[in-house]
């Protein structure tokens, strides 16, 4: 069930305005998850090397993996791995290297928590959840994707499949079951952008938090807790956005704010740009 497949391919590269939506559409995963009750800690920004490299016969313990676009025709791809040592894997897309890298084992022991305690892992049934969507109407979604958590805990195999799991969280938002698998795939997507990221986040920051300063803006400096997205794309593409709520006024209510740090090719200079600041 956990077995490796292969590298993922995804048709579609993430550009700077894939970045926005998703900072639109989570604008929280680095801290409370307010809309689910269910705890969504601070990333971790900066992950450890393994101390040696992760073998291919090696089985992880968790497995987060997807399988799309059009349901059912593809096999599913793994996104990240995590082992019992705490080593992790990050699946490049096209043209991508895979990426090791290591949770601490405080990190290892809270993500256990997070999964098989504050989101009942093993309690979360795949064809319990489709069968209350279709009851109540599904989510009208045929070319989204599956997300597929797998877990082996102690000899207990366990895996949940859902699809389109943004579709459905927002179709049943009152859906415990669903908002837990949101949930886990936010914390996933968390220590997936921490693996791309590497060590590069002050680099990032120092850059983004520049640019700020040169030009005039009136918004506080950006912290790496507010990091909400990091991708590493072929040819040496690599994006890293951050996401803040300003709480507005009358006149400006509050929204999400964004900065985009996005470098277009191995060796050029970054681009950074910022969206939905405050009306002066």
């Amino acid at each position: 069930m956990l077995n490796r497949n292969a590298p993922i391919q995804l048709a579609d590269i993430i550009l700077i305005a894939t970045a926005i939506c998703v900072a639109c559409l989570f604008p929280k995963m680095a801290t409370a998850d307010e809309t689910s009750g269910h705890s969504i800690s601070t990333p971790t920004h900066h992950l450890e090397q393994p101390s040696r490299p992760i073998q291919q016969n090696e089985n992880p313990i968790f497995r987060y993996a997807i399988s799309g676009g059009v349901r059912g025709a593809n096999k599913p791809i793994d996104k990240l791995l995590i082992y019992d040592n705490g080593n992790i894997v990050v699946t490049g897309d096209v043209g991508v290297p895979d990426r090791q890298a290591k949770l601490s084992p405080t990190e290892l022991e809270t993500f256990k928590d997070f999964l098989l305690k504050k989101n009942d892992f093993f309690s979360l049934n795949s064809a319990d959840i489709e069968k209350r969507m279709n009851q109540n109407g599904a989510t009208a979604i045929t070319d989204g994707y599956s997300s597929i958590f797998s877990g082996n805990f102690d000899g207990k195999i366990h895996e949940v499949e859902i699809y389109s799991l943004w579709a459905a969280t927002k179709s049943f938002p009152n859906f415990d079951e669903v908002k837990k698998c949101e949930a886990i795939e936010k914390r996933c997507k968390s220590i997936i952008s921490a693996a791309n990221l590497g060590d590069r986040g002050p680099k990032v920051l120092e850059a983004v938090n520049k640019e700020i300063k040169e030009k005039g803006l009136d918004i506080k400096p950006f912290k790496l807790s507010e990091l909400r997205l990091a991708s590493q794309l072929p040819a040496g593409r690599f994006q890293v956005s951050f996401s803040r709520v300003h709480p507005g006024n009358t006149d400006d209510p509050p929204k999400s704010m964004h900065a985009i740090y996005f470098v277009k090719q191995a060796n050029a200079e970054p681009q950074i740009s910022f969206y939905g600041l405050p009306i002066k």
